[in-house]
């Protein structure tokens, strides 16, 4: 992947599910810090030790499966926002997501929910909403978890 990126036949580099000790340990076998690590991130999957050393060193973080493959859609704190915010509670978890700084990868199938995906740039969850949302935190992985990669 260097030699393509130095070679100008791509543009950045990107890993995914690179947790802190796997992005430490490409520091020693490579010279290119990686542009983007694409990571499991929704409201019971909130890695923000990840997040913040990603930051720290110019890596994007970029965030999939953030409706936890369903099962944030029915949590009541998430169903509860979205009555107060008249949005779908897909939108919620999205619309959190993004104000966490997030590059969010929603991902369907269907036009109208790839539509309603969309529709979330004319809403902003307060603060004390984000705050609910943050602290949903649990540590559950819906997609796999990267930590017993070495």
């Amino acid at each position: 992947m260097e030699d393509l990126y130095e070679k100008g036949i791509c543009r950045s580099i990107g890993v995914s599910n690179f947790l802190i000790n796997h992005l430490e340990q490409l520091k020693e076998d490579c010279k290119i810090t990686p542009h983007v690590n694409q990571v499991e991130y929704h409201p019971f999957q909130r890695p923000q030790e990840l997040v913040d050393y990603c930051r720290s060193r110019n890596i994007v973080f970029e965030g999939y499966c953030p409706l936890a493959k369903g099962e944030a859609l029915t949590h009541p704190n998430i169903i509860q926002l979205a009555k107060k915010y008249g949005k779908t509670p897909a939108q919620i978890c999205i619309r959190w997501s993004i104000q966490n700084g997030i590059v969010t990868i929603p991902k369907s199938t269907k036009i109208e929910r790839i539509r309603e995906n969309c529709e979330v740039f004319d809403f902003i969850l307060a603060e004390d909403d984000v705050a609910i949302i943050n602290g949903m935190h649990d540590g559950r992985h819906v997609s796999w978890n990267p930590s017993s990669i070495v």
